[in-house]
């Protein structure tokens, strides 16, 4: 079978939407680093629409710092690729907006030309948290290997902020306009934690230059859409629909939602015609998002897999399982968040269950599972201090804490450590998975470079995930969410 390609379009057959806009006229106005299945399925399907709703120069060149595999899988295909929808009416369409792949790794200085390019307007990241090398306060950790290596040669830099940092200065060097940097990643106020580790980062190799990053534009961003990962069953849909082989098809729910703070020049994509919010209240969508939804994912992820669970719909419908999440929401994260206006959060929560119970899409929890080190403290701990602050004990918060670290001893004891890059990075700090459930747990919450003070020094939060995390162990995760849902109804 061909391979979807430009040379191969026009035999895409009718019903399936292709680009609607000359991608061959179309100039990269965007670098984007981290191009996976979400940017993909994200900004890119925004950025394609709003090309088609208005032209302009906004092709997207993917940069990937880490592999060369979404080159493999895009450069054949001229960076052309498939969407498909899995909901209650599926659909397929094929995405033009990016023109251009690279691999950082084997195109360093293509990947600076690019960036330092008078055309290049934009530069986005969906880089994971671990990707902004930061501590457990939100500052850049000047330890972390990748930012020790752009602080000792900055001229060939490894991370995503070492590339805007070097670009940076030769713009400025050239007179060419400064680039707008967007993070699309799942991080509170990222823009401001891209800004503060570029800053920083600059400061260590020129002092002068980190004081003109500090006045450059990095809008905070909101990202939404349940993007699993590819797989065989998804290439097998989109062939049949196409008619074409396609290795870089992407799957998404229908949902999509793109929140960005109004801090961006006059000269930027139509992002708002093609569907996304331009607002000063990034934050509250930000705060709904992170602590519902993603709570919720995460919530769901670690106990699902303690229950041998396998996808969000899996767990969702599990019963007990079911009950505690709805529980936790709704009675102890609802209230720590200042919704935006004219936002239900408890409508909000109704439609994120409907999103997670659709049957059309299999979202893993094994993937949601990777980076809990960045996660956690970003989507539960603020629900635990929120409450803390009021002299209450959020202990569901708790139980998901206990839940995560119990998994975690249990995933390394068995030999199969999860997939998280920064506890990997620092293992040396992790407790050994022989000790003790309750030294483990110490362990853990001892660590100040994932949890805040308060986690040393509050007996109550030490003592409420220590009950939870034995009660977890003796119980079962199934039992002890339903005790735990029975002592507060």
């Amino acid at each position: 079978m061909n391979r979807l390609s430009t040379d191969t379009l026009k035999a895409i057959p009718d019903g399936v939407e292709t680009p609607r806009y000359d991608r061959q006229a179309a100039k990269v106005g965007i670098v984007h680093f981290g191009i996976g299945a979400f940017h993909q399925a994200h900004q890119a399907v925004f950025t394609d629409d709003a090309m088609a709703a208005s032209g302009g120069d906004w092709s997207i060149c993917g940069v990937s710092l880490n592999s060369r595999g979404s080159k493999d899988r895009l450069g054949p295909q001229d960076g052309l690729y498939s969407l498909a929808i899995c909901d209650k009416s599926p659909s397929t369409r094929i995405i033009g907006a990016v023109k251009e792949v690279l691999f950082a790794g084997e195109s360093q200085d293509a990947v600076l030309e690019r960036l330092c390019a008078p055309t290049t307007k934009f530069v986005t990241l969906t880089i994971t948290e671990k990707g902004y090398a930061l501590s457990g306060e939100g500052q850049l950790d000047l330890e972390n290997p990748m930012i020790k290596a752009d602080i000792e040669n900055p001229e060939t830099p490894s991370s995503a902020m070492g590339y805007i940092v070097l670009a940076s200065q030769r713009r400025k060097e050239a007179g060419h306009a400064p680039l707008t940097m967007m993070s699309c990643d799942n991080l509170p106020a990222n823009g401001d934690k891209l800004r503060g580790a570029c800053v920083s980062l600059a400061q260590k190799t020129n002092p002068d230059l980190a004081g003109f990053i500090k006045t450059l534009r990095f809008p905070n961003t909101m990202v939404d859409s349940i993007t699993p990962a590819t797989n065989e069953e998804v290439l097998e849909t989109v062939r049949k629909a196409i008619g074409l082989d396609d290795k870089a098809a992407v799957q998404r729910e229908t949902f999509a939602q793109w929140v960005i703070e109004d801090d961006l020049p006059e000269d930027r994509p139509d992002w708002t015609t093609a569907g996304a919010t331009i607002t000063k209240d990034v934050h509250g969508f930000e705060m709904t998002k992170l602590r519902i939804l993603n709570g919720a994912h995460s919530t769901l992820t670690y106990l699902g897999l303690l229950a041998n669970l396998k996808s969000v719909e899996d767990t969702i419908l599990q019963a007990e399982l079911r009950s505690f999440v709805d529980s936790m929401i709704r009675q102890e994260t609802i209230s720590t968040i200042d919704a935006p206006q004219g936002l239900d959060l408890e409508d909000y929560w109704a439609r994120t269950i409907a999103r997670f119970e659709n049957p059309h899409i299999r979202h893993l929890i094994e993937q949601i599972s990777h980076d809990g080190s960045q996660k956690i403290p970003a989507r539960i701990v603020p629900v635990i201090l929120h409450h803390l602050k009021a002299g209450k004990v959020a202990r569901h918060a708790c139980f998901v804490v206990a839940a995560w670290i119990v998994w975690n001893q249990t995933r390394r004891a068995d030999g199969n450590p999860p997939t998280d890059a920064y506890l990997h990075q620092t293992k040396e700090r992790l407790p050994s998975a022989k000790l003790s459930l309750a030294d483990y747990v110490d362990g853990f919450l001892n660590r100040d470079d994932i949890f805040p003070n308060e986690f040393q020094k509050e007996s109550s939060i030490r003592a409420s995930i220590h009950t939870c995390a034995s009660e977890i162990k003796n119980l079962g995760v199934l039992d002890a969410a339903k005790q735990m849902v029975g002592e507060k109804s």
